[in-house]
């Protein structure tokens, strides 16, 4: 197919980055430590301990939210105004500062959300992420046999580069890791695209998926009785969370908005490792002013919401970060074996023609 070739040969070259800065980046944590070896901890930070240096003062008054130490953020790590991340031991020490393109690891996200081209980029991305979805169908539609299927339509011949069957392995390797690991090549393609479309795609899932688990939870009565009882206590974040755990026990905090007076918090069920639950408080108390329960949210919504986990594999355990990972690297090798079957048809081309032009001189 056409567009297969051609599509696939114009974005060879932004798939082959993002995808090889995309599998990288699923050990970020891990390349944190071993760029800065300060941050490797015995034990992961508490809660209590978060909470502890945010009102202890130490940290920056540019600070926009904190996130609560989880899996995915095992630090005391603080989100400023400027974009820099700044990460602190249990007793509050700064051990690292990060900056935006301050380390490779950063250049590695910006390119992998942005093409280092802040908005515009991610359109681009968003674009070509379509783009590519379209090359994977298309791919499928190509190979699809066309009667009974047979052991040879996914049988790759092994050769090395300078052989006759050369050509045969690249074709072959890339017929066939496309199709094994479609599906999951597909989840990493598509969520990552749905993110960066999300309320379109939260849009249409609430059309096709609007309803809900249980019957939405009015929190009017609930906030006000609970807020009479919280006219008179401190504004500290630990008291805040105390009531918030009064009214919904199941919450979880995962992110402190500072300056804004705002919890983010997950719910035992949910995938997308950050929690889409809100709560916002009135300033300089712990009177409660607004709940966003995800126990609340549409189907459509919940699914929507699964998308981020899904594209970093935070979901599925070890097997599906394995699955991941091995299709991140398949992805490369079919993009490169892609690129490199073309330019040996060319060449081979090139090289019937010469033989064409020599038997005509020869005559």
């Amino acid at each position: 197919m056409l567009i297969h070739k051609w599509l696939g040969l114009a974005l060879s070259l932004w798939l082959l980055l993002v995808t090889i800065t995309g599998t990288i980046l699923l050990y970020k944590n891990d390349l944190l430590v071993l760029t800065y070896p300060q941050l490797e901890q015995s034990k992961q930070a508490t809660q209590q301990e978060a909470i502890d240096i945010i009102q202890s003062g130490l940290m920056s008054p540019d600070s926009r939210y904190v996130f609560v130490p989880t899996d995915l953020h095992p630090w005391v790590e603080a989100i400023e105004v400027s974009g820099d991340r700044a990460y602190y031991s249990t007793e509050g020490e700064l051990l690292v500062q990060r900056s935006k393109y301050g380390d490779w690891i950063s250049w590695f996200v910006e390119f992998h959300h942005h093409l280092l081209l802040d908005g515009v980029g991610e359109e681009l991305q968003g674009i070509f992420g379509l783009l590519t979805i379209l090359i994977l169908i298309t791919g499928l539609i190509k190979w699809w046999p066309k009667g009974k299927w047979q052991k040879r339509d996914l049988g790759i011949t092994f050769s090395r580069p300078g052989k006759k069957r050369w050509g045969q392995t690249l074709w072959q390797s890339h017929r066939t890791l496309g199709v094994v690991l479609l599906i999951p090549i597909v989840i990493l393609v598509f969520t990552g695209t749905a993110m960066i479309y999300s309320q379109a795609f939260n849009s249409g899932l609430n059309s096709v998926f609007p309803q809900h688990h249980r019957q939405p939870v009015d929190y009017a009565p609930i906030i006000e009785k609970q807020n009479q009882v919280a006219q008179n206590l401190p504004s500290d974040w630990a008291t805040r969370l105390q009531q918030v755990s009064t009214v919904l026990p199941d919450l979880r905090p995962v992110m402190i908005y500072v300056n804004s007076d705002k919890l983010r918090m997950k719910q035992p069920e949910e995938w997308h490792p950050n929690g889409r639950s809100y709560v916002s408080f009135h300033p300089n108390t712990s009177q409660i002013s607004e709940i966003t329960n995800y126990r609340d949210q549409t189907l459509g919504t919940k699914i929507s919401q699964t998308f981020y986990a899904l594209h970093i594999a935070e979901v599925g355990g070890l097997m599906y970060f394995s699955i991941a990972v091995i299709s991140g690297i398949a992805l490369v090798w079919v993009t490169v074996s892609g690129f490199w079957f073309w330019l040996w048809c060319r060449a081979k081309q090139k090289l019937a023609k010469q033989k064409r032009r020599l038997k005509k001189i020869e005559k």
